[in-house]
């Protein structure tokens, strides 16, 4: 608008002044408004709607991660991110209270697990669910803890048969992560990504999913601070069992860096997984990593409808 003198949106949409994603924005809205206000002539006055999702709501002032919180209630970690899409990451804020959603019928079920864990480890520690053959010593290396500690936790001795199908509590130590967890490799060829205002080490990690560990390592940072410093670079990091690249840390107010990401994606020919935030459409995902809406689709078992919080395959 400063710069054309145009408040009007078609004519900076004529003048192609306009970022892609938001030419194509708006016209969506517009178009969904017209058919929902005449679904007769757009054949939908048919359609059956989809019932809302049953969950039940928590209150907490405390982080946990969501692996926890599907160990408490028995549901998969994915069940709990489709019923909290606002989450960008594995985990709820730490900073103030949030609403955490659970399957219907779960409350006093997690309420009740989750007393058992310290509440300034519930971002790092586990519950476990013992298996035919399971040993402390074997768990402890899964977990990356000791069998002490976890016969501590579990009030065990050492050499104590485990019954099978029990839960055991694990502890972690924090900035570790279960050899299940950790799965992720780096590519590479490193990104460089120029800091904004406000930028941390944390942020920084956040926003490419990685840890602040590998940030500092990467740039020889001895401390969080990132003063002096312009860009700092990022190794994306990889998944070996699906050779992509994980980018569903990115929150809607960082596309550009997304687009980065993107970018460098193309150039190692990687399968990337995308998680879909709120506004986004299957064409301006498809225009930011130079794809057609027919691929997503083929990819993606023919999705129609996006959701926040969902994850495509991305191929190149």
């Amino acid at each position: 608008m400063k710069r054309t003198g145009y408040a009007d949106f078609w004519e900076l949409y004529r003048r192609n002044v306009l970022p892609k994603e938001t030419r194509n924005y708006v016209p969506i809205i517009v178009a969904v408004t017209i058919m929902a206000k005449n679904p007769n002539q757009y054949g939908l006055d048919h359609l059956e709607k989809a019932q809302p999702v049953p969950y039940d709501t928590v209150k907490i002032d405390y982080p946990v991660d969501l692996r926890l919180v599907s160990e408490c209630v028995d549901a998969s970690a994915a069940d709990l991110q489709d019923l909290n899409p606002s989450l960008l990451r594995m985990t709820t804020p730490k900073d103030h209270e949030f609403e955490l959603h659970l399957p219907a019928g779960t409350k006093e079920k997690f309420q009740t697990a989750i007393a058992a864990i310290p509440p300034d480890m519930r971002v790092w520690w586990r519950y476990h669910k013992v298996q035919s053959g399971d040993t402390l010593a074997s768990i402890a290396r899964t977990y990356r803890s000791t069998p002490r500690a976890i016969a501590e936790a579990n009030n065990l001795e050492e050499g104590e048969a485990l019954s099978q199908d029990s839960k055991l509590t694990i502890p972690i130590a924090p900035g570790k992560r279960a050899l299940t967890e950790d799965t992720a490799t780096y590519s590479r060829r490193a990104i460089r990504y120029k800091l904004h205002k406000g930028d941390t080490v944390q942020r920084v990690a956040d926003n490419f999913g990685v840890p602040p560990a590998m940030v500092r390592r990467w740039n020889h940072l001895k401390s969080d601070s990132l003063k002096g410093r312009s860009v700092v670079y990022v190794h994306l990091p990889v998944s070996p069992a699906a050779g992509g690249v994980e980018l569903s840390s990115a929150s809607p107010s960082k596309s550009k860096h997304t687009k980065a990401v993107a970018a460098d994606n193309r150039r190692t020919d990687a399968i990337v997984h995308h998680k879909v935030k709120q506004g986004e459409t299957l064409y301006s995902i498809a225009s930011t990593y130079r794809t057609t809406v027919d691929a997503l689709k083929r990819d993606n078992r023919n999705v129609a409808i996006l959701r926040p919080g969902m994850v495509l395959v991305i191929r190149p």
